[in-house]
This record gives C-alpha cells, structure tokens and sequence, in this order.
C-alpha cells in the first residue's frame, strides 16, 4: 500500500475514534447533568437552620424585593419552658436573656414543594403545599412537636414530646416506623399536654447517613443519646447518660456531636459510638453553630453578664472571641454577621480578608439571622429585612401581620419564609 493511502486510513481511524470519543464525553456530560444534585437548581432547607452544623447558610440567592405569596396560621406555640426571670438580684442585672428558648416559633424545613412544621399547639407534623400554603397532609402526635421535621432521602423525621422519634413518608405523611427514646413509656402533665418523662427536644440530625436524636428531660433522670439507621429504624447504639437535660438542636462539627442544655455546658459525643468526650465549659444556651472552621459559637454558660453574649470557641475548646450585647449570629466565607450596640456588622474574622467586607448598619434588635448568597436576612418583632453582604445597603424590608416577633427564617426555590412568635408562617416570593 502507498504512503498516501496509509496516511489516508490512519486519518480516517482517527477522525473515527474522535468522533466516537466526542460523542461518548458528551453521553458522560448529559449523564453528569442528571446526576447533579437538585440544590444547583433550586435548594432544599432540610433541617433546622439548613445542616448539621445549623449554619443558616444558603447558597441560593434571593431577588429582591419580595412580595407576600400566602400566610398559615398555625395557633400560639406552647413553648417547653417559661421565660427567664426579670432580673437577677444576685448579680444586680436585668433584661436576662432566655437559656431554653429553643422552640418561640414554628420553625420550617422545605424539600421539593412541601414545606414542613412541628406543633406545639396541636401535637402535629404539618406538611404545606409550597407554592399555596395548602395544608397536604398533618400526623398527629401524642404531645407537642417543638422543633421541625429533617428530610432525607424521602423520610421526615419529628421528634415529640411523647417520647417518640417519628419516621414519616415527607410525601404521603403515613408512619413508616417509630423508636421510642427511653425504655419506659411514664407520662407526666405539663403545659396542658401529658407528656413523657422522656421528650425528645432535640431536632433529629443525620450525619454520614446516620440518625441521631435524645430523649431527655431532668438531669436527675437518666437521659438517652439514640443512632439509627434512617432507613429502617436499626438501632446503632443507645447510650445512657446521666445528670444531663438535653434540649435544642443536635448539631455536628467534623467527628463530634454537641448536645446543647440550656442552663448546662454543651456536652460532646464521639459520632461512632456515642461515648462522651467532654464538655465546652464556658458555653451555654440552647443557640449554637458549628462554623466551616469548625469553630463554634454558643451562648455564655449563665445570665450574670449585664448584656446577652455569644461566645467564638475553636476546635481545642478555647474561648477565642466573644460577641457582646448579641443573642444570634451567622458565619460564613470567614465573615461574621450579628448585631451589637444597635448596629448590624459584618465582621471579617480571618487575617486575609479585605476590609472591604466589613461594614456596620444600624438595625432593629434581631431574634433570627440568616445569610443567602447576596443578603443577610434579618428576623425582628414586627419584620424582616434584608442587608447586602458585600456593603450593608439595605436591600428589602416588610413588616409582619400581627407585629410577633420574627423567630424564624428558610430559604428554598427563590422563596423566604418566616415564622412569628403569634404561630404564623409567612411566605415571600419574587
């Protein structure tokens, strides 16, 4: 065969192989494409504040300004535990702040077009249309629901005060499978509900596909730290504690489980097993994140300080900041919004941040924060608003029917939506 002809079948083999190869890349990019996950395009809120760290990060970004899209009504909230008192004559100050506020509002989480409460006005998991606000289905439990329902994997999974973690169909609202936290099933009343000597007031947490939720009450009874599997409800472990009250949101840093206590220091798990690890000893509160430094910030471990604190704890354990005259915060790409004195800041906590994106604005007294791509949202008694994280402008602002103070903020499919200390959700759209 002739040099040409040889050059022309070599060319040819490789315009060939070339096509095959363009076209097998492109059935790997249309698959690629379908294996995305959802969140690239429109973004779930699945768990109390967003993930397991309860972050109240979303990378999604809202265009401003909303407009009212419908409001539900679910009846006051019977919350776990009364106020704080009026003042601590010992420490000669006022105005304290809540240690056990974990449950002022309804709390939401959104997954697909379902949006997800827990009640503890009527002992229910509702399930709301996303797009109308239309009841879909509700499950009733045997005492209040305080904390909402974390999806995964087509599962909601709300804890009641009956003791019970419930596992429910998120489309349907049927019962799948139910674990009870302790091994007695005692009941005493309060707050007009008979509840157990073992509520779970912990929203469930689910890490590396493990479940996670505690039945606790009164320190001098012994408390549980329960993992299953979510699938089936297969218990991994059930460890016993003692002289420990578990309440407010599980959360989760790389390898460990914080339970916060209220009144008590923050008490860590190993992931695996269960087994303590120790405690945070300066923190307190039921208000705690994990940061993407795995720092984490909680509140004070009493109420003797003369203004609410927060406190910045590295991964040693070390107290490493502290945020005065400040009740919540949200951190993110190494900045820290919260308020203090008055004013909204934004605060740059790493030595390579520009100073540019620091700012300070005045604002309402917070009860909620919340961060988009391109806003920090801001919960207030009567309202929200909405601050631009590169320069503090104010961006949108509304007030709230009713004039409750604004606990609650989600973020899913281009939507807000905030729940008020009266029982009401509100939803916002473009």
């Amino acid at each position: 065969m002739s040099p040409p002809c040889e050059l022309f079948l070599l060319l040819s083999g490789i315009h060939i192989l070339s096509q095959r190869l363009m076209k097998n890349l492109f059935k790997i990019f249309l698959l690629g494409i379908g294996l995305l996950p959802t969140a690239l395009l429109s973004e779930d809120w699945p768990t109390y504040r967003y993930d397991s760290r309860r972050s109240g990060v979303s990378s999604e970004s809202l265009a401003l300004p909303l407009s009212p899209a419908w409001r539900v009504q679910g009846g006051t909230p019977r919350q776990a535990w009364s106020g704080p008192a009026k003042w601590d004559a010992y420490s000669g100050n006022s105005g304290l702040q809540s240690m056990r506020n974990f449950d002022p509002c309804y709390y939401v989480t959104i997954s697909g077009d379902l949006v997800y409460y827990g009640s503890s006005h009527d002992n229910a998991v509702h399930a709301l249309d996303r797009t109308t606000g239309k009841e879909r289905w509700v499950f009733f439990a045997e005492a209040p629901v305080r904390l909402p329902p974390t999806i995964h994997d087509g599962i909601a999974f709300a804890g009641s005060d009956d003791g019970y973690l419930y596992a429910l169909d998120a489309v349907k609202g049927t019962l799948l499978w139910k674990d009870r936290g302790s091994p007695d099933d005692r009941r005493i009343p309060s707050n007009a509900s008979m509840i157990s000597l073992w509520p779970v007031r912990t929203a469930p947490l689910i890490v590396n596909d493990h479940l996670y939720y505690t039945a606790s009450l009164t320190p001098w009874e012994s408390s549980w730290l329960i993992s299953l599997d979510p699938r089936t409800g297969e218990r991994h472990f059930a460890r016993e504690v003692s002289n420990v009250t578990l309440q407010g949101a599980l959360l989760a840093s790389a390898d460990t489980l914080i339970a916060p206590q209220g009144r008590s220091a923050p008490l860590l798990y190993e992931m695996k097993t269960g087994k303590p690890s120790g405690t945070i000893g300066h923190a307190g509160g039921v208000f705690c994140l994990v940061t993407e430094d795995n720092q984490f910030i909680s509140g004070p471990k009493s109420q003797k300080a003369k203004d609410s604190q927060l406190f910045l704890t590295d991964s040693k354990g070390a107290r490493v900041a502290t945020f005065n005259d400040t009740t919540c915060a949200v951190v993110t790409d190494g900045v820290a919004y919260h308020h203090t004195r008055g004013s909204l800041k934004a605060l740059a906590l790493g030595p390579d941040k520009e100073k540019s994106s620091q700012w300070s604005v005045e604002t309402p007294v917070p009860a909620e924060l919340i961060v988009s791509s391109n806003a920090v949202f801001l919960g207030h008694s009567g309202g929200v608003q909405a601050y631009s994280r590169k320069d503090g402008t104010l961006l949108w602002e509304t007030s709230i029917p009713g004039g409750g103070a604004v606990h609650g903020l989600a973020i899913s499919d281009k939507m807000l939506f905030v729940s008020d200390s009266l029982g009401s959700i509100h939803a916002f759209r473009p």
